[in-house]
């Protein structure tokens, strides 16, 4: 019922336990109701096939999601899909756990530490600069949210309202990330897309020059501390739970499906 043995199999280990529980549940239900099922995952190698299945649509996956660059395996990272009723991926969102250390989020990003597990053989050729100064602030574990990317016969339900916020809860809850960034392109900022991932602090910027993967790209950087998710999502509970008899969060009139080929995601080219 709603995904709930999902729901049920995931370990809800930190934060407010049954408030997290509690909006994955909500959000199941409206999943459910659009004939969408939650899959959560380390299947990474399915996310890369996914993408160049829909490149027309989808921008190239960033390395922080690759398993040719990186060792992503549960222990550090998860992939969330909404799934139709014919076996087919039309939602993604990802998240990964960092561990900065003693360094800084800045100089992981600068130093591309970020983006591979072993650096070394791209220095020559990558560079990223940090403006964003709060990212120079940022030590220890940290939460990247990622790889958002609707389906486009799936966009204008309010998806990209409330599986990036999923995604989050998720990394709280697994891993007690104290803060939770991301990174989205401006064009996207300017048309509302942060506001609709969350209560975002916004900053300027991330610029990457990255042959391999895209090229050269300017990013506005997403910051969030955990008072802020759980603030979110314990609004979006409250707003969910006094709208009773209708869908809450997810418009599901198929007269409203959108066939748009605008992009949804966290980062440009996530």
């Amino acid at each position: 019922m709603y995904n709930q043995s999902v729901i049920d199999g995931f370990a809800w280990t930190y934060g407010p336990r049954d408030l997290l529980r509690r909006y994955a549940t909500l959000l199941a239900r409206d999943l459910h109701e659009l004939g969408l099922h939650l899959r959560i995952s380390a299947e990474f190698d399915r996310l890369i096939a996914l993408s160049k299945q829909h490149s027309e649509n989808w921008p190239a996956l960033s390395p922080i999601f690759n398993p040719r660059y990186c060792e992503l395996t549960s222990d550090n990272a998860f992939l969330i899909e909404c799934v139709d009723e014919f076996g087919d991926t039309v939602v993604t969102s990802a998240g990964r756990l960092y561990d900065h250390g003693d360094r800084s989020l800045a100089d992981d990003l600068r130093s591309l530490r970020i983006f591979y597990d072993d650096p070394a053989p791209y220095l020559a050729s990558d560079a990223v600069e940090v403006s964003a100064p709060s990212a120079y602030h940022i030590f220890g574990r940290t939460g990247y949210s990622g790889a958002v990317w609707v389906r486009p016969d799936h966009r204008r339900h309010g998806l990209t309202k409330i599986i990036p916020r999923l995604t989050r809860s998720l990394l709280l809850t697994r891993w007690n990330t104290p803060v939770f960034w991301a990174t989205i392109a401006p064009h996207l900022d300017a048309i509302g897309v942060t506001r609709a991932y969350g209560s975002w602090h916004v900053e300027n910027a991330v610029v990457a020059h990255m042959p391999l993967w895209q090229g050269d790209c300017t990013v506005l950087f997403l910051l969030m501390g955990q008072a802020t998710l759980i603030r979110d999502i314990a609004q979006s509970v409250e707003s969910y739970e006094a709208n009773t008899g209708t869908s809450r969060w997810i418009d599901t009139a198929v007269a409203n499906k959108s066939l748009s080929p605008a992009r949804h995601g966290t980062m440009s080219r996530s």
